[in-house]
């Protein structure tokens, strides 16, 4: 069975300790930053959004679970422009445990957790690469509110 709990100190370093990197390198991916500024702007953004880490108030952190196996985690908080909104800051189901179904379950237990901790609705950023998440977000109800373009010259 699905569930999220909430995530431990010890998750929490885990996944802070690749978070940052991941960002940095799909940041760059992107055309977003340049490599060589890639891994500072991430820390930076981290620093930033997480001050006081897991124990920053209003952020989220979550492990989701298949009864007891680890197949992914969610952080979600108050967006920083309107703070009814609950954003999604990060979000991911382990590549092992992906096309099963694990996304679309856990993003039906976010929306309620976030509807208890009095948010009105969910927001989030997704890559415009990333056409599998996209699927699984348009299927649970979300809507593109906003596109960013950019072309190489």
């Amino acid at each position: 069975m699905l569930k999220l709990t909430v995530m431990d100190t010890n998750h929490f370093k885990k996944y802070i300790n690749t978070a940052v990197q991941e960002y940095a390198t799909e940041k760059e991916a992107a055309g977003t930053w340049l490599k060589v500024d890639a891994l500072k702007n991430a820390q930076d953004t981290y620093d930033r959004l997480l001050p006081l880490g897991l124990e920053t108030p209003h952020n989220f952190f979550y492990t989701i679970l298949d009864d007891t196996t680890i197949v992914g985690y969610v952080w979600f908080g108050a967006d920083n422009e309107n703070e009814s909104v609950a954003f999604i800051f990060d979000f991911e189901i382990y590549a092992p445990y992906q096309n099963k179904g694990f996304g679309s379950g856990a993003l039906d237990l976010v929306t309620p957790e976030a509807k208890e901790k009095g948010f009105t609705s969910l927001g989030l950023h997704v890559f415009g690469s990333n056409t599998r998440a996209i699927h699984v977000y348009e299927k649970s109800g979300f809507k593109i509110t906003d596109v960013k373009m950019k072309k190489d010259i």
